[in-house]
Formats: structure tokens, C-alpha cells, sequence
């Protein structure tokens, strides 16, 4: 399950845009503002819905190992 930290950050981040669309006079400006809250809504549901949560790939359980070949010191090449 999803690390729940980043979704309730991004849903609060999309309720203060809501709050703050509600004080913006353009209907212009305020459009963006509750597109900019739709976007934080889709993101934590995005997050929400991941699994594993953004994590970058375990290593190996077996690494591989690379095998080098011991070279010949003959002092006779001709």
C-alpha cells in the first residue's frame, strides 16, 4: 500500500486552491486556481493507486558476479 504522507499533502494542497479561488475576482484567474485544485486531486489519486509507491528497483538477490581470466606471464613469446 501507498505511502499516505504525499496523498494527504495533495489532497490539502487541492482544498487550500478550492479555499483560494473562492477569494480570486477574475473568473479567469479563478478557472485556473480550481484546475490547479483538479490536478492535485488527480495526482493523489494517482499516488494513491500506484503500487509499489515510486520506489526505485531492489538490487538483485544474487548479484552477478564476473569472472576474470589470469593471464600468462611467458617470458618466451617470440
Amino acid at each position: 500500500m501507498p505511502d499516505q504522507e504525499p496523498v494527504a499533502r495533495y489532497r490539502s494542497l487541492a482544498d487550500e486552491s478550492r479555499k483560494f479561488a473562492n477569494t480570486v475576482s477574475t473568473p479567469s484567474a479563478r478557472k485556473t486556481v480550481l484546475e490547479m485544485a483538479e490536478e492535485w486531486d488527480r495526482l493523489a489519486d494517482q499516488y494513491s493507486n500506484s503500487t509499489p509507491p515510486f520506489l526505485p528497483p531492489s538490487a538483485p538477490e544474487h548479484p552477478i558476479l564476473q569472472q576474470q581470466q589470469i593471464q600468462s606471464k611467458d617470458k618466451d613469446k617470440s
